[in-house]
């Protein structure tokens, strides 16, 4: 009796081990399916966005008397980049791998931020937000794609979250040979608990529960320092400068060490 009980617990074992087995197999299969649908998409959408800056750059040169067209040749021209830097980001997300394989470029940090506000000048101006910036920088790097989602991401937070009838400055700091970028903006208050948390994937702070937004902006922004050696931080200033549907605003800094 004693052996005929193990043996049904042991043929019982081995039918769910062949049902796991069974259920990786399809799994794995489904998980390759899934990366060749994506491998295809993303490589697609670079083909798509290498046509859009080739359409745009072309599109700048037949307007260039034209100041409005022109500039909105310029922004999609550089919102092309922005897809092309964000695919970049996306291939080390699957591979980290993919890193070690991406080519850094040379790059001035002032054109990149300046990059930015143009293709964000739009959405500043829907939202009544002037962006300001102080200082000058010559100070380069070597830049990976993904670098462009910095300042972007960066700016974009500032205007998404700042009142109507504001300023979002971004100033340029440069001491023996080294970069300090400040970018501040006014926005809804962030505890000194909740500033450590600001760069963790999907967290947001208890102001901005009501606003739209998936907590990814700055967890984006400190990966692609880390990539690039530049350290960076927060910091919501006391007191409260505004308060707004119930929300209380004070000001918001940003800082970058390259």
């Amino acid at each position: 009796m004693r052996y005929d009980k193990q043996n049904k617990k042991l043929n019982a074992l081995q039918e769910e081990v062949a049902l796991l087995r069974m259920e990786n197999s399809r799994l794995h299969t489904q998980s390759q399916s899934v990366q060749e649908i994506l491998d295809s998409t993303l490589h697609e959408v670079r083909r798509f966005s290498a046509q859009l800056s080739k359409f745009a750059e072309r599109l700048s040169r037949d307007t260039d008397g034209q100041q409005q067209l022109n500039q909105t040749a310029m922004s999609v021209f550089y919102t092309a980049g922005m897809i092309s830097s964000r695919l970049a980001y996306t291939d080390i997300e699957l591979n980290p791998m993919a890193l070690e394989s991406q080519t850094a470029i040379r790059s001035g940090i002032y054109k990149k931020f300046d990059k930015a506000k143009r293709i964000l000048a739009e959405e500043a101006r829907d939202r009544r937000v002037t962006i300001r910036f102080e200082g000058e920088s010559r100070i380069e790097i070597d830049a990976l794609p993904v670098f462009e989602l910095l300042p972007f991401v960066l700016i974009d937070n500032g205007i998404k979250y700042s009142p109507p009838d504001q300023s979002l400055i971004v100033e340029f700091e440069a001491a023996s040979g080294r970069q300090v970028v400040i970018v501040r903006s006014i926005g809804p208050t962030v505890s000194q608990k909740e500033l450590p948390r600001l760069f963790d994937k999907g967290f947001r702070g208890a102001s901005t529960k009501t606003m739209p937004g998936q907590g990814l902006g700055l967890f984006l922004a400190k990966r692609v320092c880390e990539y690039h050696g530049v350290n960076i931080r927060a910091d919501s200033g006391p007191g409260v400068r505004y308060q707004l549907n119930g929300i209380d605003y004070t000001e918001f800094r940003i800082e970058l060490r390259f």
